[in-house]
């Protein structure tokens, strides 16, 4: 099947991306702090959708890592979800998948995995808050990792190491207690020959004296005069 963008879907979020799994592991987690989580014992947090800007112990924030709402970060506690680093690993040789479908149309099919490192920042004013909060995120993680990858196509999730409490490094005034762990997926993508891009951009050059300090100047963003 060629891999195409779902009806309205947004182009900067694709199912087996890093985005998507941090947007995935928010909401997991959003799910499990909520007032609707059957809980033996009951945690004293609750997350709630946001209100307004007053804190709340009894209420715990949990987003993705880059949120950049000021005011939403000063509630606290909160669990932030955000990627570490991302690598793809090959499938096959070249990472071809399978010959075209319809060979009038040139379309070459391509197949990896992915993996993805994410990390969980448990934060809190109190240094026990932060750890005991911590841990309840790696306990919950490590033991639904098998039912999280099952119901959302992962190929795997690793083993969960909660890290040292240290203080925050966006915010001197709290703990953190990383969670940490990578996520294995698989994806697939295709692409039409390139050649006439190849030779558009070979074509552009080819009146040009020095093609290697016309490419150093794109990426520098100079101003580019061809001398003929």
């Amino acid at each position: 099947m060629d891999p195409r963008p779902a009806t309205n879907a947004s182009p900067r979020v694709k199912l087996s991306t890093p985005l998507a799994i941090i947007g995935l592991f928010v909401e997991v987690l959003r799910i499990r702090f909520s007032k609707d989580s059957q809980m033996d014992p009951d945690l004293p947090w609750r997350w709630e959708e946001w209100q307004d800007g007053t804190s709340r112990e009894d209420v715990i924030f949990i987003e993705s890592g880059w949120n950049t709402n000021i005011e939403m970060r000063n509630v606290r506690p909160g669990i932030w979800v955000d990627r570490i680093q991302s690598i793809w690993t090959k499938a096959s040789i070249g990472n071809q998948d399978q010959m075209p479908v319809d060979l009038r149309i040139p379309l070459e099919q391509f197949h990896a995995f992915g993996e993805t490192d994410l990390r969980l920042d448990c934060t809190s004013p109190n240094r026990g808050e932060s750890m005991l909060i911590g841990g309840i995120v790696q306990d919950f993680v490590q033991m639904s990792r098998n039912l999280i990858a099952a119901w959302f196509g992962l190929r795997d999730i690793s083993n969960v190491m909660l890290n040292q409490t240290v203080p925050f490094d966006k915010d001197d005034k709290l703990w953190n207690s990383p969670v940490s762990f990578r996520v294995f997926y698989e994806t697939r993508w295709a692409s039409a020959p390139v050649s006439n891009l190849l030779r558009a951009v070979s074509l552009k050059i080819s009146d040009i004296t020095d093609p290697e300090t016309y490419f150093r100047k794109i990426a520098i963003r100079e101003e580019i005069n061809p001398v003929l």
